[in-house]
């Protein structure tokens, strides 16, 4: 019988196929902590040897990286400093008005509809004044009721959201309500 021929390289070509072909499952990976008796650190996805007393288990999340497209700067200034559009059914040129200045500034925001006493109750309470008026706007801890661009732009600007939303994201549409 003749020996099989395996060209050189050739394993290598097979487990990179293979890693390739049957990727890790998805999930959280254990990951052991432990020193032995010499003082040494050891990190392994193995158990530590029987001999080791002491262990520490770790549990390591999935990585991801953010593909939202928001830039950095938006991404933290909606962070610390979300918006809330606050609209009625019946405000329909100035709302609108209102969404569309947000969209093109590029800010993430969520829209809250004043529609009933409930709503009107929660938004006289969190603007501090019996005055309900609307599109109003709440910039993490700034507040603004009635619409004025100058105004809502300072607000913006202040809480460190950029300027527009040409820097290479796409305006976010609004959050659900």
């Amino acid at each position: 019988m003749k020996p099989l021929f395996i060209p050189r390289g050739f394993p290598a070509v097979v487990c990179l196929i293979a890693s390739l072909a049957f990727p890790p499952a998805a999930g959280a990976q254990t990951t052991y902590r432990w020193v032995d008796k010499d003082g040494k650190v050891f990190y392994s996805d193995q158990p530590p040897p029987k001999e080791i007393k002491k262990a520490e288990q770790r549990r390591l999340g999935i990585s991801s990286i953010d593909t939202s497209g928001m830039p950095y700067e938006a991404r933290k200034a909606a962070q610390d400093h979300p918006v809330t559009l606050y609209t009625s059914t019946d405000c329909k040129a100035e709302c609108q008005g209102a969404r569309e200045f947000l969209a093109r500034r590029g800010i993430p925001f969520r829209e809250a509809s004043v529609s009933g006493p409930d709503e009107a109750a929660a938004f006289r309470k969190a603007f501090g004044t019996d005055k309900l008026a609307v599109p109003s706007v709440t910039i993490g801890g700034q507040k603004q009721q009635g619409f004025e661009e100058g105004a809502w732009g300072g607000m913006l600007n202040n809480a460190g959201y950029p300027n527009s939303a040409s820097n290479g994201a796409s305006a976010p549409a609004p959050a659900a309500k």
